[in-house]
């Protein structure tokens, strides 16, 4: 939107002319829009899915995205003020996706097939930023910079009315599923369709040092937000996150089959994909703070980003082990304070990468190794993979709501 282009006049003079002048500061607000939007509705998505249903929050969470998305190319031609606004609105409706995602398999998604059922759903965000690195550049230069917001945006729009006809609440109500899948799935969660109103317990949910340990590794797994610029292609740029889209199906199968095996129980499995990707990162940050290759720099950062996917399958799904009624409002917390690094990540670099040394570039991967290291020490100590007493509550009402419903059912049957 900024790159500066030669146009030819009708006498033959080539000038070079600039849509958007936007300065460096300039160009910091509207990046960081979004997320100032994104990080206010972490908790309210969470709320809003565990009351309304995640599947009706996702969509429209999604679907509102995608809408203005197509309004961005005339909100920018208009007034910053306003493209500004519109990136603040997409942060707003984007922020309560994520937490909605949890509420959708806490009513799907069965006891050991919960890592890999939430890696797969989760790939898609890496495979949207691939697909964004790889076609953007093309579409820019041969139909225009807005071309890439209205392809995608009405891609988002298609999308939502697809999810609107096939995806359903819960087995219970969905039309396309076959019978024997539905018991499979109620037999291992319990049929939740009766789960309303939830009254969510802030206070145990705020002193649970297990619910810390969710926040903690979402808030250390920075790899993400260290905003590192590697001067690469769209294809070399978009390396790391093939590497991590790849490694979260081998996380969440190994993460589900060792439970399913008996080699490890939940808490094991959190706990251990955790600390060991943590550690993993670390590594790769120090490695490529010594590095002077830049190949090797990509390489190790690839790495390093990959070793995440097997975060994923321990901090990602374990609200669902810790409190499958409250799992969207703990993923919404912790969302909050994830983005708080990726809020304070670029301003510390800003501080910090002053000259763009290799001694300065240094210090901040020092500073995200040393991050990995606290978020491993206080995960190994804290994760728990079990049903906290606080929320068992809501476990034995749903019991109870089920066995009242049986057994309505069986004095129907036997009238």
């Amino acid at each position: 939107m900024t790159e500066k282009i030669n146009v030819t006049l009708e006498d033959g003079t080539i000038v070079e002319e600039q849509e958007f002048d936007w300065d460096s500061t300039t160009k910091g607000y509207i990046l960081s829009a979004f997320y100032y939007g994104y990080i206010t509705t972490q908790i309210l998505g969470g709320f809003l899915s565990s009351r309304i249903g995640g599947h009706l929050i996702f969509g429209l969470g999604t679907g509102l995205t995608a809408a203005l998305a197509l309004l961005t190319p005339v909100a920018a031609k208009t007034h910053l003020a306003l493209f500004i606004t519109v990136r603040v609105l997409q942060g707003i409706v984007g922020g309560v996706v994520y937490p909605s995602i949890l509420s959708i398999w806490a009513q799907w998604a069965p006891v050991y097939e919960r890592s890999f059922m939430g890696n797969v759903s989760y790939t898609g965000n890496y495979i949207g930023i691939i697909a964004a690195m790889l076609l953007s550049g093309i579409m820019s230069v041969s139909w225009g910079w807005e071309s890439v917001f209205y392809f995608f945006g009405s891609l988002g729009c298609l999308w939502y009315l697809a999810w609107l006809f096939i995806v359903r609440a819960n087995p219970e109500v969905d039309p396309f599923i076959k019978e024997a899948e539905k018991q499979f799935i109620l037999s291992s969660i319990g049929d939740r369709s009766q789960v309303k109103n939830i009254r969510h317990p802030w206070k145990d949910i705020f002193t649970s040092m297990a619910v810390w340990a969710v926040l903690i590794n979402v808030y250390a797994d920075i790899s993400d937000t260290l905003n590192f610029n590697l001067d690469t292609t769209g294809i070399m740029a978009s390396i790391p996150y093939m590497v991590i889209t790849a490694l979260l199906f081998v996380s969440g199968f190994l993460a589900d089959w060792t439970q399913v095996k008996g080699y490890l129980r939940t808490g094991q499995v959190r706990r251990f994909f955790n600390c060991g990707a943590f550690i993993v990162q670390m590594a790769f940050m120090l490695l490529t703070a010594f590095t002077t290759d830049p190949t090797l720099s990509i390489v190790f950062i690839s790495l390093g980003v990959g070793a995440g996917a097997f975060a994923w399958s321990g901090y990602v799904v374990n609200p669902l082990d810790l409190a499958p009624s409250h799992a969207s409002i703990i993923l919404g917390l912790s969302n909050s304070f994830g983005t708080l690094a990726g809020i304070l990540s670029p301003i510390l670099t800003g501080y910090i990468v002053t000259d763009k040394t290799r001694d300065q570039w240094r210090i901040i991967f020092y500073i995200a190794a040393g991050v990995y290291l606290a978020g491993c020490i206080f995960c190994w100590i804290f994760v728990r993979g079990r049903l906290q007493p606080w929320a068992k509550i809501d476990i034995e009402e749903l019991a109870n709501r089920n066995a009242l419903k049986e057994s309505k059912n069986k004095s129907k049957m036997s009238e």
